[in-house]
This record gives structure tokens, sequence and C-alpha cells, in this order.
């Protein structure tokens, strides 16, 4: 991977993996019950490929033979799942950075919409986790996802508590929201991409194991295989936005409710790789999907400092055209650690003549709004840099926030929403209410209804 340099090669330890438990006939024979001394840890529930599958990862003590078995609710056996419940076996395992456990990943497939199941981990010989559950929701129709900037959990050193700042802007985003699909994190989810301490603390809320999460490779993530064994995700490239020996890495994609969302490794910097992964899964997929979201760790419109970084001037160089020929309609971004909504942008990188900041925000083919998301923990946050061209939008106030995005045949609407600190220091309670500071909703040119009450003419 050309781009990575020597500092980021030499700045985390992996081993060779353990060759995965590929038996696909493999099921449990007898029920599995709730084994509150099972030796699984780190268990994320995560996107699929579709509405139809999810995905998991997950820590073990022992390699190999781990399983992840579903069922719908319903066919509970009081707490356990049945004894016929579904099962699959890891596609992938290994021994983990920490080189004391194993990662596993599996995949549940087969997943109907609008259905409740229950799932757990493990195996045989380390005992499973604890029976957790989710809701598919609708795969069509209107619908919803969450958005949050870089967690980057350790940063604050304790001061401020980063972990809890983290749980109480989740916890607060999952109260705002009406049944999100899934919530997306961009980057940094650690501030130290090998300690699995940090990991154990961002993976703490127990949303993180009922609410499917996709996540963004981030430049504090990027230094160590932790972050590949740790997230399980759909659709990824060998040949785009690779890792290497002890770095992590991958372009991939996925298609949910109706939404194609394309995430690229910002890491590296050979951006005409980028643009064939992206040109290629909108060739591929573009006709499935009512509205493309583009999601990469280091924004190349913000508010902020790192927007003058070398290697953002060179992805605000070449994003801009990849983005209008693919028509994507939101780029989703975090790095500068502030929040910042653009005008409508286009081709050129330069705002569209007539955009304006305002809440409706009607857009042509090949015009594209770029949001960045500021910290989400209150780890740190970044002095404000006034003046810019692109800047419609931008709020600096020093605290965590999250973008609830609404999806829907006409229009995508994100709202973001700050979580005050209260009367307490920041991070010290459980949940918080949040405040919204912004609001935009993009349609399509054209797309309108037409006005009933309009003159249609005599006959």
């Amino acid at each position: 991977m050309s781009s990575l340099s020597a500092l980021v090669l030499s700045a985390a330890l992996v081993v060779p993996p353990v060759p995965a438990h590929a038996d696909p006939g493999h099921s449990s024979s007898a029920r599995v019950e709730e084994n509150e001394e099972s030796a699984i840890s780190d268990t994320v529930l995560q996107v699929g490929a579709d509405e139809t599958s999810r995905n998991l990862s997950w820590m073990s003590e022992t390699p190999g033979e781990g399983e992840v078995r579903w069922s719908k609710t319903s066919e509970l056996e009081g707490s356990a799942l049945p004894e016929d419940a579904h099962s699959a076996p890891t596609t992938d395992s290994g021994l983990s950075t920490d080189l004391g456990r194993h990662y596993n990943h599996a995949n549940m497939t087969g997943l109907e919409p609008g259905t409740e199941y229950a799932y757990q981990v493990g195996s045989e010989e380390d005992g499973f986790s604890p029976v957790a559950r989710f809701d598919t929701g609708t795969s069509d129709g209107d619908s919803e996802f969450l958005v949050f900037g870089d967690p980057q959990v350790g940063a604050g050193g304790g001061r401020p508590d980063d972990a809890t700042g983290w749980d109480r802007t989740l916890t607060s985003a999952l109260e705002a929201a009406q049944d999100p699909r899934f919530f997306y994190s961009l980057g940094d989810q650690v501030n130290s991409a090998g300690d699995q301490g940090q990991y154990e603390q961002y993976l703490a809320p127990e949303a993180t194991t009922t609410v499917p999460q996709a996540t963004t490779i981030g430049n504090h993530d990027v230094t160590s295989k932790s972050y590949e064994q740790h997230f399980n995700r759909p659709n990824v490239s060998h040949d785009h936005g690779e890792g290497g020996a002890i770095t992590s890495g991958g372009d991939y994609w996925f298609i949910d409710s109706g939404v194609l969302f394309i995430n690229i490794n910002s890491n590296d910097h050979d951006t005409e790789e980028h643009a064939e992964f992206i040109d290629d899964v909108v060739s591929e997929h573009g006709d499935e999907a009512r509205w493309k979201v583009l999601g990469f760790h280091h924004s190349i419109y913000s508010t902020a400092t790192h927007n003058s970084d070398p290697d953002v001037q060179q992805l605000r160089e070449a994003i801009p055209p990849v983005a209008a020929r693919n028509d994507i309609d939101l780029v989703v971004s975090g790095h500068d650690h502030i929040f910042n909504r653009t005008f409508l942008m286009d081709a050129g990188g330069q705002p569209v003549k007539g955009s304006d900041a305002g809440l409706e925000q009607e857009k042509e083919e090949g015009q594209t709004m770029y949001l960045t998301l500021t910290s989400s923990s209150g780890s740190k946050f970044y002095d404000y840099v006034p003046g810019l061209d692109w800047e419609a939008k931008s709020v600096h106030n020093d605290i965590p926030a999250f973008t609830r995005v609404r999806v829907s045949d006409e229009s995508l609407r994100a709202t973001t929403y700050e979580v005050p600190a209260g009367d307490g220091a920041q991070g010290t309670s459980a949940s918080a209410d949040s405040e919204e500071i912004d609001d935009v909703e993009i349609t399509r040119a054209g797309d309108k209804d037409p006005d009933p009450d309009a003159d249609i003419g005599s006959e």
C-alpha cells in the first residue's frame, strides 16, 4: 500500500492468523444456555451486505470452532435459543494483536424484514455470549440512521472521561431517533490503534450488541490489525484501500434501506484507486439505490485546522469530480472535531451558484453536500477557521454531537444535535437531552409532487 509511511508500518504487531473454522455443516447439537462465565468478549453487531444479513465480531480465549447462533425471538425457549436455531461458523479467526485472545468473524444471513431476532456467539469450549436481540426493521419506506464523528476513546486521558462521553452521546442519540437502522462511526474509534482496553471501552455500551454499526477507519485506527479484527465489514476490497502486514484498511460498501453506502480508507493516499472503487460500485449497484452516501475519515471541507493539511488538499482535489460523476448525494466525514455543513458543491469543488445555507436544498444531478462531524465523546476539539468558501453552517461550541439522517423516497434529512454536559463535568452522566444545532433536507430537482392547487388550465 503505497501511501502508508514507514512510521505507520512500525506502529503495531501482529502474527499470522490461526485458520478459521469453516465447516458449513457445523451446528451445536444441544440447546445453548446463556453462560455468564463464558470467555467471550467484545461482541459487535454490524451491518451486512444488505438488509438480509448482519455481521458479527467477537474475541475468545481459544482458537477455532466458533459460531454464531440465531433465531426469531418468537422461537425462544424461555430466554434460550431453541435447539434448531440457525448457526454459521466463523468466516475468519486468528490470534489477536494482544497475543492473548482470538478474534472471530461470522455472518447471519437470510434475515426477514420487520422481524426481531435473538443471537449469541461463542463455542462449546469457551461458552457463549448472553443472548442479545435486534430488529431488522423495514427494508423499504421511510427509515433513518445515526452518524457520529470521532469517539477517539482514550484521547482525553480520563479528563474528560471520553468513554463515558461516548456512551452518553450514543445513548442520547438512540433516545432521539426512531428505530435507527444502524449507527455509523466515522473513524478514530480509539486513540491508540492497538490498545485493547480502549476498544473494550468503545464497545462497552450495550447498543453495540443490539444496534448494527458501520465504521470508518481513521488515522488513529490504521496502525494496527486491531481495527480489522474488531470489525467484520461487508464487501471489503482487497485491491482498493487495503491494509498491510501490520496495518488495517480496505474500501467497502453495503446497501441498507435502499441507500448505497460506500466507504473508503482515506489513510491510503492513492486517490485513483479510491475513484476506481467508487466508480465500480456505483456502476454495479447504483441502480439498486434511491440515494448514495460516501463516507471517509478525513474531511475535505472542514472549518478547522486540518483543512489545509497536504493529504486533505489532495483528497479535496480528487473527490468532488468522482462524487459528481457518480451523483453521490451526501458525503460524511470526521477528523477535524468540528461540525460543518457545506453548500451544495459541484464537480469542480465549488459551491453551486445560488446555493444557500437554508433547510431546503434541491440538488441537480452531480451536486453533493458534505458534512463534517465533530467529536462524539468530548475527547478534544479544534479551533474554528473562518472565511472558507464552502462553509454554509459551522458550529464550534466544543460540545459532543451526532447527526440523525432520515431517509425517504423524496429526501435525505440530516439533523444534527449537541449533547450538553448539564450541571456536571463533561461525560459524568449516563444520558442527556440533546439540542438541535442544524437541520437540512436534500431533495432532487424534479422530484416534487405537483401542487394540487396549481392552475392546470381550462379545457
